[in-house]
Formats: C-alpha cells, structure tokens, sequence
C-alpha cells in the first residue's frame, strides 16, 4: 500500500476542495453615486433653510397666530354665520386690540421720550446740584460722584439723538412691514386651510387618518388654550401693578401697567423684567411707594406662578417644569424673544405628535394622560373567562338583569344547604 500516495492524494483533494484565496467585494457604483447625491441634497436643505430662515418664522408665526383666532371663528360659525364674515369679524377685533395695546405704550413713552429729551439738561444740572426730585435722589443714595463720572458720556449720547430716533422710526417700519406680512399670511391660512386639510386627510390611509386628525385637534387645543391662558395672566399682572401705582400715586401707570403686562408674556423671566421699569420709578418717587409697588407685583407673580399658571395654562400644554424651560432657552438661542414667545406651543405640538406617533417608552417618558387608556385591549380568553367589560354589552363582565337574578337566587339557596350541614355535622 502506497500510503505516502495516498496521503498526497488526499492533500491535494483537501487543497482543491477549500480555496484559500479570499474574494474582494466591490461596492456598486450606484450606492457611491446615491451616497453623493444624498450628501448633496442635505448640504443643499440646510442652506435653503438657512436662507428661507425670515420665511420659515413668518410662516410659523402666521400658523400660530391662525389656529389662535380659527377658534373664535368656529364659535361664530356655530351661530349661524359663514366663515368669510367670522374672519373679517375676528381679524378686525384683533387688530384694533393690537393697535389700541400699542398706542397705550408708544404714545405716552414717546411723549414723555421728547419732553426728557428737551430738559435732560436741566436734569443733569439738577442732578449734580442736588436739586429737584433727581437732586433728591442722588443726595439721599449719595450718587454725586456717579453722576459726575457720567456726565460727558450722557452729554454725547443727548448730542447724538436725532440720529437714533431715525435709526428706530426704520427698525419700528420694518417691523410694521414683518407684521403685515404675518397677518396676511394668517387670514390666507384661516381663508384656505380648511380646505387644505381636508385634502391632505383625504390622501392619507384610512388607519392614520383618524390619528392625524386627532394630532392637530391636540394642537389647536393646546396653541389656543396657551394663548388664551397667558393673555388673561398677563392682564391680571398689568391690572395689578396699575392698582398699585395708582395708589402709591406714582406717575405714568398706564405705560409701566402695560409695559409690564406685555413682557410678563415671555415665559420664565417675562414678569420680573417687566417689573423693573415700574420698581424705578415707585422708588423713585418714595420708599414707602417702591415697596408697596414691589412687594404687590411679587406677591401676584407667586400666586400667578403656583396656583393659576398651573389650572389656566397647564391644563391645556400638560409640559413638565423642566421641558419648559429647556423649550424656553432653546427657543431663545434660536430667535430670541419670538422663540421664547413660541418655545412652549412649539414644544406642546412635538409632545402631541410624539404621543400619538412615538414608542411606547417615549410615550411612558412624556407623562401624557393618554397614556392612562391602554392603546391596545387586553386579549380574551374564551375557556376561563373574559376581561370584564362594560354591563349589558353581551360580553363578559358585570352581570346584567337576568344574570344577577339568577346568581341571587342560587345564593340564597345555597345558604340553607350550608346552615344544615352545620347542624347534621
């Protein structure tokens, strides 16, 4: 027997049967091609978004502004009246309240601005001479030197004035010119987005249809009920600080009143901002007036903040304390006091979508009351029974007349049995 025959053989079939040579996978040229124009087309995303960044705001603002008003006009569409008339009715009332809340703070700060600005001299000399009411405050916190210091600086700022008021009548047009952009854009979504909506539901499946058109009632709901929450908090703090300047007799109460309503809009810091101004002034005019001033405008912010914040606007948002103010901070470092204005909507309107659309566990983290109904039934066991369910329905659960008839009956003749086993026992 050849076995070093044999052996070879069998090597070279074992070399033959395994080749050790390792093949190289090549990448299709497409994946490479789809890969690149993927890239293209995100880098090319960012940048329209980065250069619509004006047009995306508007449209923001105006969709919120939109679903704001959208339900008043529902109310007027229930009584009877066409939706044309209910937007002409509810923009033109909105709009007037706008303009009178504006004329209530520009016209007395620019009325007051001028007469400041013609005897600001005679401020200054008042002031270093300790005469007047300025005067007076600077000998009682001992400010002379202060005074003295800024005196120049104060001097140029007065000389350069005609100059800033042109910069700040062209910052106050274009402004006028943003909001009349925005306002337009709200009445063309209140005039076409029912329609709108109702084709995009139209175009969805029917299993999605009813959990979109359950998004975006939680959405009006919550813009709507936010809006309406912060506006009535805002007036109860303005009418507030106007009861407490008004009897402290301090000057100006209509524009520091106002000033002080509309800043205690801005989520979070909005009502200690606007208490400065009206601080300034109380003390100003006495010790006794800043303190009763400061400590009323205190004292409604705590019960604003723990007792009706949470009933009038935490019903309606349902956002814990801490997404709240991450919301706030987020929106600020992205468009300053409008993202602050629309943090908490904004973040109300992802928590409905992500509770109606997200994963069970995101939808755990998020604390929802819906998470309080089961999204699926429970399944039935049709050998021992079934869950309970509602009584009367035909299924298991509570029994209804007849049943429960015929289990009193049985136990009550169950208890005679048992008292005379009782007794034979």
């Amino acid at each position: 027997m050849d076995v070093s025959g044999g052996g070879a053989a069998g090597h070279a079939g074992r070399s033959t049967g395994s080749p050790s040579v390792v093949s190289e996978r090549k990448v299709p040229y497409r994946v490479i091609l789809a890969a690149i124009w993927l890239t293209l087309a995100s880098l090319a995303t960012v940048w329209l978004l980065y250069r619509w960044k004006h047009l995306i705001f508007y449209l923001v603002m105006a969709g919120f502004i939109a679903l704001v008003l959208n339900r008043p006009i529902q109310t007027l569409e229930r009584w009877r009246l066409s939706r044309g008339p209910a937007i002409l009715a509810v923009s033109t009332v909105s709009l007037l309240l706008f303009l009178g809340l504006g004329a209530a703070v520009a016209a007395p700060i620019t009325t007051n601005g001028v007469n400041f600005a013609k005897h600001a001299p005679q401020y200054l000399r008042q002031a270093q001479q300790g005469k007047g009411a300025i005067g007076s405050v600077v000998k009682r916190f001992h400010l002379q030197k202060q005074v003295d210091r800024i005196n120049p600086g104060l001097s140029r700022l007065l000389a350069t004035a005609p100059e800033r008021v042109v910069g700040v009548l062209q910052s106050a047009a274009s402004t006028a010119f943003s909001v009349g952009i925005v306002v337009i854009l709200a009445i063309f979504m209140l005039a076409e987005g029912p329609s709108l909506v109702a084709a995009v539901l139209a175009g969805l499946p029917e299993d999605r249809r009813e959990r979109v058109r359950r998004v975006g009632l939680t959405i009006s709901r919550v813009v709507s009920g936010y809006t309406v929450g912060v506006v009535f908090l805002a007036i109860l703090y303005g009418l507030v600080t106007a009861a407490a300047l008004t009897l402290t007799g301090v000057p100006f109460v209509t524009s520091l009143a106002v000033w002080a309503g509309l800043l205690d809009v801005i989520p979070v810091i909005g009502d200690l901002i606007g208490m400065v101004p009206a601080a300034i002034f109380a003390f100003t005019h006495s010790v006794v007036a800043g303190i009763i001033v400061v400590g009323a405008m205190l004292t409604i912010q705590q019960l604003k903040n723990h007792i009706l914040y949470p009933i009038v606007v935490g019903r309606a948002v349902n956002l814990n304390a801490l997404l709240v103010l991450v919301a706030v901070l987020a929106g600020s470092e992205l468009m300053g006091i409008p993202g602050a204005l629309l943090a908490i909507p904004v973040a109300g309107t992802l928590q409905a979508i992500a509770v109606e659309f997200a994963p069970a566990p995101v939808r755990t983290l998020l604390r929802h009351p819906e998470l309080a109904r089961p999204s699926t039934p429970p399944p039935r066991d049709s050998g021992r029974g079934a869950p309970a369910g509602p009584p009367g329905d035909g299924e298991a659960g509570e029994p209804d007349g007849d049943a429960a008839g015929e289990l009193d009956g049985e136990a009550a003749g169950a208890k005679p049995a048992q008292r005379a086993r009782r007794r034979r026992r």
